[in-house]
């Protein structure tokens, strides 16, 4: 019983089954003859090949998820936590979001649910009848997090929130991830990726003055939250090993956004000042970071609005020739700067258009500046340095018959690495796995419960 001995204490611990674990750390052996291990990575041995050590291996997380969290999830497994994602019967809202392989609709040809669920794996379970209810709260009484981000009463309909399935895992950290958080008179609002945005200040502030608000390409408020909401549930992990004690972790997508509103803030509550949107500038209104067309394409430039980096733009510039008056002192003022911004942009655009965007970058990194090209998608998979730190990953696809090339994670971990260790999974591929061998159902019980639309 040295598992359930030091679970009461919320060690992180791993009970071997179908694998052999080699712990590297901290390890014990079992009487049903597999290892604990507690505190630490593990290396798994399967197939005859030893994978490399993971740095939450140790965790089990269970997933209940729309679109808003299930990035969320994914940072874990990446770095090996096992993540279960509990689908409904049929599969999850996310396989129905495109793009399809080949245009083709279905739930097991969604790029999109590819992306966002490799690592994890898949179980089905109707939480709108008792017993789907139940067998998830059997799950959560064996997990370490729990991530949600359901509308606002999914989970407080079914019997699922935190203080309900506490009950039985009293160090369950329990993550929910929604628009406007828990409580207040927005508590029990609906919303998604785009109301964080237009809630936080910060779409008001994108775009061009003359054209409406403009939301950033992408999920980016869901992957902001989902950025927190990984950091304070390690958290809430790391507090548990003193106290054996989980808690719940509130995350708002519209306090997300908020917290990278970067000066606008600070400019109302010092100066009063609203900010608005800034037409490819930053809200210094100095020209400081800049987009700007070249001879092949766009680049970026930053440096315009101090000193230091503006002398040596504009050297560069004299150099060519076109640097007109921008030598002179007055441009070191900046009242002076803010009035003529637009003159001050005709000659360094002037300028740009003359170079090509690997021109510009060479020449411009030789003098110590932050500039570069802009790229699309096809030559940032192709970028030496993306390919230099082995950042896109090949990910096959039996069930098509294919390999995909995948971003990878932006960071590395000199001892225990993130992997790609398989695909999304299809509906409710790991049924058998996590219901018969974990839970302990019958073939039968399961088959019954199929036959029901339980699972």
């Amino acid at each position: 019983m040295l598992r359930e001995a030091l679970s009461r204490r919320r060690f992180p611990t791993i009970l071997c089954r179908r694998t052999e674990s080699v712990p590297q750390s901290g390890f014990a052996r079992w009487g049903g003859g597999g290892y604990v291990l507690f505190r630490g990575g593990r290396q798994m041995v399967e197939d005859g090949q030893v994978a490399p050590p993971s740095a939450l291996g140790h965790l089990r997380v269970l997933e209940i998820v729309n679109e808003v969290g299930e990035f969320c999830g994914k940072l874990m497994a990446d770095l090996g936590a096992d993540v279960v994602r509990v689908e409904p019967p049929g599969g999850a809202s996310t396989r129905q979001i495109g793009p399809f392989l080949g245009d083709d609709p279905g739930p097991e040809r969604s790029i999109h649910f590819w992306q966002y669920n490799a690592n994890k794996r898949s179980i089905t379970l109707n939480l709108d009848e008792t017993e789907g209810q139940a067998l998830l709260a059997r799950l959560a009484g064996r997990a370490d997090i729990l991530i949600e981000s359901m509308p606002p009463g999914y989970m407080d309909d079914r019997g699922l929130l935190y203080e309900q399935l506490r009950e039985s895992n009293p160090g369950l950290v329990y993550a929910s991830v929604s628009a406007f958080g828990r409580g207040g008179p927005r508590g029990n609002f609906k919303g998604g990726d785009l109301a964080g945005w237009a809630s936080s200040g910060y779409m008001y502030t994108t775009g061009w003055t003359w054209h409406r608000p403009t939301r950033p390409w992408g999920r980016q408020a869901s992957h902001a939250a989902s950025l927190y909401a990984v950091t304070a549930a390690l958290g809430a992990v790391f507090n548990r090993w003193s106290t054996g004690e989980g808690q719940h972790v509130d995350v708002s997508l519209q306090e997300a956004v908020a917290s990278t509103v970067e000066q606008d803030s600070p400019f109302y509550v010092g100066d009063n000042v609203i900010s608005g949107r800034r037409n490819n500038d930053h809200a210094n209104g100095l020209g400081s970071t800049k987009i700007l067309p070249c001879a092949d394409g766009w680049v970026h430039l930053n440096g315009l609005a101090w000193r230091n980096g503006r002398n040596r733009i504009v050297e560069w510039i004299a150099d060519d020739g076109m640097a007109e008056d921008l030598i002179d002192e007055k441009w070191h003022d900046d009242k002076y700067r803010r009035a003529n911004l637009d003159h001050l942009l005709d000659v360094v655009t002037a300028w740009t258009k003359t170079k090509t965007r690997a021109e510009f970058f060479h020449a411009g990194q030789e003098r110590g500046l932050e500039c570069g090209p802009i790229t699309n998608v096809a030559e940032a998979i192709d970028d030496p340095q993306l390919k230099h730190r082995e950042f896109w990953v090949d990910v096959e696809h039996p069930e098509v018959d294919r390999t995909f090339t995948y971003p990878g994670a932006p960071y590395m971990l000199s001892e225990t690495p993130w992997s790609m260790r398989h695909a999304a999974p299809s509906v409710g591929r790991d049924n058998a796995d996590v219901f018969t061998r974990e839970l302990g159902l019958s073939e039968d019980e399961l088959a019954r419960l199929r036959q029901r639309g339980i699972v």
